[in-house]
């Protein structure tokens, strides 16, 4: 698809707003469909600010999409470089996200508790900013918010009481997210949910190492290598949350895999041959990468990018595997 074309500034203006496309409160859509959108979405907003009409709305959603790009990276606790990511030097990308918190004091707010912290008193773990209630009925009593250390933090909040704020503390949203699963189950007396919940927090914390390199350019070199390690180790995962969250990983590296293919002009298995890692399942497996491929781009890609993505996947097909 021709972006500058099918994806015009209308198109944008009406359905990339940050709102439309992120969940922040319900983990329920995995982080690699989130991130992968976002930056879709910010790359082609991007690109109409710099070419055709311009209009003062499509700069003002460009910024905001900067601003989420960062708030994604700390909700989730991921490497970002916006020159790397996004072929934008920091400075420029920056000036967009500020002129985006110019207009927000919200989301000010938010970003000066991750940099500068004028706004409280630095490194204080008492002072915190509340992030809103879970979104799920069940849960509505739980409150979220960051500590003055970078920390997620979660709280009862009964109605006409201060909320009360757990001492435990999380380097990401996620896990304090499943940490109030655990918590209420364990309330209710419910030792299934509990254990459930408390299993994908000890998942997440596997799975958030695979989430702080998903922009690592220089793992490319070993994609494959990557694939099968991430396969053996999550594959294991036996919580609904570590299950949803591990096969978008696993099929993330797929797809990784069989672009690595298509742009060497070589078969899954023939990839695999030259890293030395082709062995008498090969053709099995071969099969397995493009199917996960083949999911990746239906789940975790945006909608303005799935033909051109599916394309990559369709050539393996013109190099059927065959027995030696």
């Amino acid at each position: 698809m021709n972006t500058t074309t099918e994806f015009t500034t209308e198109w944008h203006l009406e359905r990339s707003r940050p709102e439309q496309l992120l969940s922040y409160l319900d983990l329920s859509r995995p982080f690699i469909g989130q991130i992968n959108r976002l930056v879709t979405r910010f790359r082609d907003v991007q690109f109409l600010c710099e070419h055709g009409e311009r209009p003062e709305a499509l700069f003002h959603l460009r910024d905001a999409l900067a601003f989420h790009l960062v708030k994604m990276s700390r909700w989730w606790n991921f490497d970002f470089c916006p020159r790397s990511t996004l072929e934008i030097q920091a400075p420029r990308f920056l000036a967009h996200v500020r002129a985006h918190t110019e207009r927000s004091i919200e989301d000010d707010t938010f970003y000066d508790l991750f940099t500068l912290q004028r706004h409280l008193h630095g490194g204080d773990a008492r002072t915190i900013l509340i992030l809103g209630h879970d979104p799920e009925p069940r849960m509505a009593e739980i409150l979220y918010g960051v500590d003055g250390q970078r920390r997620f933090r979660l709280a009862h909040a009964l109605r006409g009481c201060a909320p009360t704020w757990e001492e435990a503390s999380w380097p990401d949203f996620a896990e304090a997210w499943l940490a109030a699963r655990t918590l209420r189950a364990r309330n209710a007396g419910d030792r299934e949910a509990a254990r459930d919940a408390s299993l994908a927090q000890a998942e997440h914390e596997r799975a958030r190492s695979w989430h702080q390199r998903h922009f690592h350019a220089c793992c490319e070199r070993h994609i494959f290598a990557l694939y099968r390690e991430a396969s053996a180790e999550l594959l294991q995962h036996r919580s609904a949350h570590g299950r949803l969250e591990g096969e978008a990983i696993i099929n993330s590296l797929a797809f990784r895999v069989a672009r690595q293919a298509v742009q060497s002009r070589l078969t899954v298995r023939d990839l695999m041959r030259e890293t030395g890692c082709c062995g008498s399942n090969a053709c099995p497996e071969a099969v397995e990468i493009e199917r996960r491929a083949r999911m990746h781009v239906f789940i975790s890609v945006d909608e303005t990018r799935q033909t051109v993505q599916l394309a990559i996947v369709d050539r393996l097909g013109s190099h059927p595997c065959r027995e030696d």
